[in-house]
């Protein structure tokens, strides 16, 4: 009797402390995986006050652009709060024209495929890019180390790289080669904690709830250079087998893919 009531006594404080820590009083998780010239994001659609489910819709994201995406997990109102003001920062610095922030991070080029020759790597815009988004997004969060925003989120995308090709003349005898500019993808994943800490890595990252059966599943089931179609299915999978071991998470899954080219 005795063991079975301290038995009782310690379950009821491990759920009490779960109620009490604002990072998971509304539960989610979130995962994202790296693949060839690609990268996966799933995020979860449950919504709840602490084990009680309070609605199912899809988690909130922040996508700056085509290559990169911000989604979090936390404080619900943090997130929306935390969303909000990096959406508010990145056009002031849009409409600024401003190569350089003044705190850490600039804005990065966006290129051509390189399909025209010479012009083909010229630029068209100004993008912010995944590296730089996961530094703003840092820079924000300690910034409120004193009264943080209850959000741990995680940056994705895709980094452009140019690289230079040589091509042969179609004579034999013609030595000449000629150079030819060309954009590569490389993925970046960050995960980050409620002061900003950064957390990267070039297979997966996870936040959550359930981040530790995430970062299990995915270890077991993620492989390197994944094509698109298997990225997203290996992604998919890996989310929803955790989430099967986790209360506070689940009721569906989106995965985003952010695809190179």
């Amino acid at each position: 009797f005795i063991l079975l009531l301290s038995s009782t006594i310690i379950q009821l404080k491990t759920v009490n402390a779960q109620e009490q820590d604002p990072t998971t009083m509304n539960g989610g998780s979130i995962m994202a995986m790296s693949g060839q010239n690609c990268v996966a994001i799933a995020v979860d659609k449950r919504f709840g006050s602490g084990p009680q489910m309070v609605n199912v819709s899809p988690r909130n994201v922040l996508i700056p652009n085509s290559k990169c995406l911000v989604a979090f997990t936390g404080l619900g109102g943090d997130c929306q709060s935390l969303a909000e003001e990096l959406s508010i920062l990145i056009s002031e610095k849009m409409m600024g024209k401003s190569s350089s922030s003044g705190f850490g991070f600039g804005l990065e080029e966006s290129y051509g495929d390189g399909s025209g020759g010479e012009e083909g790597g010229s630029v068209t815009k100004s993008i912010i890019s995944p590296r730089s988004m996961a530094s703003l997004t840092s820079h924000v969060l300690y910034g409120r180390r004193r009264s943080p925003y209850y959000v741990e989120p995680i940056i994705a995308g895709l980094e452009p790289v140019v690289v230079e090709e040589e091509e042969r003349g179609e004579d034999d005898e013609t030595t000449a080669t000629q150079k030819r500019k060309k954009i590569q993808y490389r993925p970046y994943l960050c995960a980050q904690d409620v002061i900003g800490a950064k957390s990267q890595s070039e297979s997966f990252v996870c936040s959550g709830v359930a981040s530790k059966s995430l970062y299990g599943t995915a270890e077991a089931m993620w492989r390197p250079n994944l094509k698109p179609d298997e990225l997203a299915r290996v992604c998919g999978r890996a989310f929803l087998s955790a989430l099967e071991r986790d209360c506070l998470s689940g009721y569906g899954a989106i995965v985003y893919v952010i695809l190179g080219g």
